[in-house]
């Protein structure tokens, strides 16, 4: 022995590796979804309909790593990799990004909302003497059509 690793441990901690890396994305994609709820109130159907579709797309994910990475044979060493990964993000990545993406949108929340605010409050008013120009000349021509 040179003291070389041989290929099939090296192949198995690339497997693990790629496995928790995958576990982060996992979770990175479930703060997107927090971010959203965070953004705008969820009922209890619209949550439970978000959240089996992220499970079904994790399910759909862990698979196709398993079947690309390892001819899908299952490892429990690679989804122990996804659960540590997963554990690893919520704990110490997601309240970073979840907070900060949270204030960022808020932020533009109330800039779009001041921008548009103040071309909303002309707008309504132009649109309601409009509604009422209109209103006055449907009249005209009511009243012109009754006097044939």
């Amino acid at each position: 022995m040179n003291g070389a690793v041989s290929e099939t441990i090296a192949r198995e901690g690339s497997l693990l590796l790629v496995s928790l890396l995958f576990g982060i994305v996992l979770m990175l994609l479930y703060d997107i979804l927090r971010i959203i709820r965070h953004m705008w109130k969820h009922g209890t159907i619209l949550l439970a309909a978000e959240d089996i579709l992220y499970w079904l797309i994790c399910a759909i994910g862990v698979f196709a790593m398993l079947y690309r990475e390892n001819d899908g044979l299952l490892r429990w060493f690679v989804l122990g990799g996804v659960a540590i990964g997963m554990l690893f993000e919520n704990s110490c990545i997601s309240p970073w990004v979840v907070g900060l993406f949270v204030k960022l949108l808020r932020i533009g929340q109330r800039i779009f909302g001041k921008i548009f605010g103040v071309v909303e409050k002309p707008g309504k008013k132009f649109f309601s003497f409009l509604k009422k120009e209109l209103k006055k000349v449907k009249k005209a021509i009511k009243i012109g059509l009754s006097k044939q």
